[in-house]
Order: C-alpha cells, then sequence, then structure tokens
C-alpha cells in the first residue's frame, strides 16, 4: 500500500481499533453450542445488534414467511454463522458512526445493508455456494467510505463535488485522493486484522477480475452495482459505478439476466427496520423497554 494512503489514515487521531463486540464475537468458534450461547450473550448486550439481526432474519430477502422477535429463534433460522457475521458487520458501522457530525453516515449504514442483502438473494437465486461471508462482505464493503465521511469530511465532500465532472466517482476519488474509497478501507482492515476474505472484498469490490474469491467478489460488485443505480445509492448522486462485465461471466450471468436480478431486486419489500441506522434503531428499541 503506497505510502501517500497509509499516511492519510495514520493522520486519524487515535486510530480506532477494532470495536470490543466485534473482537469478542470474532474470536467465537464456529461449531459449539457454548458459542450460540455465549453469541446470544454478546449480542443481547447491544439492543441496536439485537435488532439488527432480527431484521434480517424477517427480511423478504431470507424468503421466511413468519416474522419472529425472539433473538434465539432468529439464530435457528439463519444460523450461527449468519448471526456472527451480521453482528460483527453491524459492529463496524455503528463504530464509525458520528452523531454530532451532520454527515452521510446514515445512507451509507443503507447501501451496506442493502448490498449486504441484495449479494445473499443474488447468490441464493443462482444456487452459488459462498456460506455466510457474503454478508459480512456486503456490510463492510465500503468501509473506505465510512472512514472518509467521519475522519476526512473535506476530502469526502471534494468527491462528491467533482463526481459530475469526472464520470464518476472512482474518478472524483482519484482526482482528489490518488486512491480510491477501497484502498483506505483496506488499510485500516488490515490495521483490525479482519479476515483475508473480506479484505479482498473492500480493496476489489470494484475490480473483481483482480482479486481471489472471484465469485465473491462478483456477488458483491453486481449488487453494489444494482443497489446504488435503483434503490440505496451511498451518496445522493448516482455514482455511475462502471459495470465489470467480467463479473457477469464469473457467475455465468447473461444480460437478460442482469435485467431480471435488478427488477427482482428492487421489488423485494424491505421493512423499515431493515433500514434504520444503528443509532435509530438503539432509540426505537429503548422506546419499547
Amino acid at each position: 500500500m503506497p505510502d501517500k494512503m497509509k499516511s492519510y489514515v495514520q493522520k486519524i487521531e487515535n486510530l480506532p481499533t477494532l470495536p470490543v463486540v466485534a473482537q469478542e464475537i470474532m474470536n467465537l468458534n464456529n461449531d459449539s453450542s457454548l458459542s450460540i450461547n455465549k453469541l446470544r450473550g454478546i449480542v443481547e448486550r447491544d439492543p441496536a445488534i439485537s435488532a439488527k439481526i432480527l431484521s434480517f432474519a424477517n427480511s423478504a430477502f431470507f424468503g421466511l414467511r413468519y416474522e419472529t422477535a425472539d433473538l434465539n429463534n432468529a439464530i435457528m433460522r439463519i444460523g450461527f454463522n449468519n448471526v456472527k457475521n451480521i453482528a460483527v458487520g453491524i459492529s463496524i458501522l455503528s463504530f464509525l458512526d458520528d452523531s454530532k457530525k451532520i454527515s452521510d453516515y446514515t445512507r451509507l449504514f443503507n447501501h451496506s445493508i442493502a448490498v449486504s442483502l441484495a449479494a445473499r438473494f443474488i447468490a441464493d437465486n443462482f444456487r452459488i455456494g459462498t456460506e455466510e461471508d457474503i454478508l459480512i462482505e456486503g456490510l463492510l464493503h465500503d468501509l473506505g467510505y465510512l472512514v472518509l465521511n467521519r475522519y476526512f469530511p473535506d476530502n469526502y465532500k471534494d468527491i462528491l463535488d467533482s463526481l459530475n465532472s469526472e464520470g464518476n466517482v472512482l474518478k472524483a476519488e482519484k482526482k482528489i485522493l490518488n486512491r480510491t474509497h477501497a484502498e483506505v478501507g483496506y488499510w485500516l482492515a488490515i490495521q483490525w486484522n479482519l479476515p483475508d476474505i473480506i479484505l479482498n472484498t473492500i480493496l476489489y469490490h470494484h475490480t473483481p477480475d483482480l482479486g481471489k474469491n472471484a465469485k465473491h467478489l462478483a456477488l458483491i460488485h453486481i449488487a453494489d452495482y444494482i443497489v446504488a443505480k435503483n434503490s440505496y445509492s451511498p451518496f445522493e448522486k448516482d455514482p455511475k459505478y462502471p459495470l465489470y462485465q467480467s463479473s457477469l461471466e464469473i457467475l455465468s450471468i447473461s444480460d437478460n439476466d442482469l435485467k431480471h436480478l435488478e427488477e427482482l431486486i428492487c421489488d423485494v419489500p424491505l421493512s423499515d427496520a431493515n433500514f434504520d441506522s444503528t443509532r435509530d434503531t438503539t432509540r426505537k428499541v429503548k422506546e419499547t423497554l
């Protein structure tokens, strides 16, 4: 990673460490009933994460007919690893919120949730085996934007101001930073020692032919493209993300399939619970207690 980009992240005063909740969850074993009990105990301590796991479990993208308000039932419905990854992702997303500033955090948060669910939906529809990692990859693919939005708001604003003149947001980033949000997020993710599969997705989700785990990258890339274009853009303006044709080839998806996917994803009903930012979710949960 070039020194210039490292210096951007190193300018953050008191460079943040991985949230404690995320550390605790990532350290859990994947196949122990004791770990399931520990996971439930960790999640129950955080109303925002608990509420978000329930909203995922009740999401139309999972194809479940009956809603549940019970955390234990949610874990059984969507699986230990799904819940574990959702909890880690939401913990990191909420950690990068700064409610004291007027920012695009809520928009970025909503985009991350939508990409996560859309990628899972595409994988299920095309029977692409990705296990549960695709959810956390979707949640954290734009980690770099969250870092820029919170710690470098002036640079972030300059990027958005240059979007129209540069054609798309990636070119605007290159002009302002000489690097992209993917590299900013990747560098912080390295400091947090996140798993390689997440590092790979953060760095290569706009260039899926350059990274490893090609199917995962292609899923996130296509989901990101569809969501940003049609429903939940990370910005007020259209980022005009370019579509890498190789991502369709990797998944054996035709152009007609892509159009059909866009229609399906845009038609899936989504509740407010899916897209409330963590601070809003926490407030609403507390109001019910």
